[in-house]
């Protein structure tokens, strides 16, 4: 079963617009959003309560939850390698 993929209004603002179209791509790809499955380069990171999964779209990362009983799959964060690196640690 494909999974809904919902992103946080104003997360797509800050992106470049020649990048725009890649992201958007790569993002479709999260219908399934599990690591191994489907297309796309994703890692699952385990914090202290949470569960948080991120996407490799090129020098971008994009960080998003799954909630598998709802079949939905949450993006809430988009940034460079470098902004990821200094906000998260190395994903």
């Amino acid at each position: 079963m494909n999974f809904e993929v919902l992103v946080l209004p104003d997360i797509l603002k800050h992106i470049p617009p020649d990048r725009e179209i890649q992201i958007k791509r790569a993002l479709k790809k999260l219908e399934n959003p599990y690591p191994g499955t489907g297309e796309g380069d994703k890692k699952e990171s385990k914090g202290a309560d949470d569960v948080v999964y991120r996407l490799r779209i090129g020098d971008h990362r994009a960080f998003y939850r799954i909630e598998k009983d709802d079949f939905k799959v949450y993006v809430f964060d988009i940034l460079t390698s470098e902004q990821a690196h200094k906000k998260y640690g190395l994903l």
